[in-house]
């Protein structure tokens, strides 16, 4: 069975979630944006040699803080982001640490991935999806009924799209192809709480069809 465990994490309150399969005996953090005893303590007591993934949503700072470190303590973790966001692990200035006035650990990721990538967990395959906007090589994984969506869909919002390599535009698109998915799913969000895609598609104003048109 697999569970999804919640995590508030830095000044900015960022989210990083704990998945995990019991019987598989394997698990995986999304976005682990900064140091949390708590986070680091679940994965110890799962076990040290059982994290598989660090999955990153986006290049931001707030998302990919402590990535590096995590590697370090559990080094089975595979670090895996966007492969248009794979410079923002280095570059302060794109991963916006350099704008708050922070100093990023800069890491290399072992796995990049694109649309249609997918990542083996336990009997599982955990689905990549392209969705820029927030940023150029934002992801959203899909494992099951679940979406970890980053920072491109909130509970009632979507992600800014005036950071560097943002694109309201494309942000558009990403909405409307996870708007046009089949059936329901739990939204496991970069910020704030979790939500469901039933609720967005009858809440979000951001899922209305004539949203944009005082955008463009």
């Amino acid at each position: 069975m697999i569970k999804v465990e919640r995590f508030i994490v830095g000044e900015i309150g960022a989210n990083c979630y704990f998945v995990s399969d019991d019987e598989a005996k394997e698990a995986f953090l999304v976005d682990t944006g900064d140091y949390c005893r708590k986070v680091i303590e679940r994965v110890k007591e799962f076990g040290e040699d059982k994290l598989k993934y660090i999955l990153l949503t986006h290049g931001h700072f707030d998302h990919i803080g402590y990535a590096a470190q995590m590697r370090e303590m559990f080094p089975n973790a595979k670090i895996v982001i966007g492969k248009y966001d794979a410079h923002f692990t280095n570059e302060d200035d794109l991963n916006l640490a350099y704008h708050f006035g922070l100093t990023q650990q800069h890491f290399d990721a072992d796995i990049l991935v694109d649309e249609g990538s997918e990542l083996d967990f336990g009997k599982e395959k955990i689905k990549v999806i392209s969705t820029p906007g927030h940023t150029k090589g934002g992801v959203c994984y899909i494992l099951g009924d679940s979406i970890f969506t980053g920072d491109t869909l909130f509970r009632g919002s979507i992600g800014r799209t005036d950071f560097p390599t943002g694109n309201i535009k494309e942000m558009k698109k990403s909405i409307e192809r996870l708007k046009a998915l089949e059936g329901d799913y739990k939204i496991y969000c970069g910020h704030d709480d979790v939500t469901t895609l039933d609720f967005e598609r009858k809440n979000n104003m951001y899922m209305k069809e004539d949203m944009y048109d005082y955008l463009y």
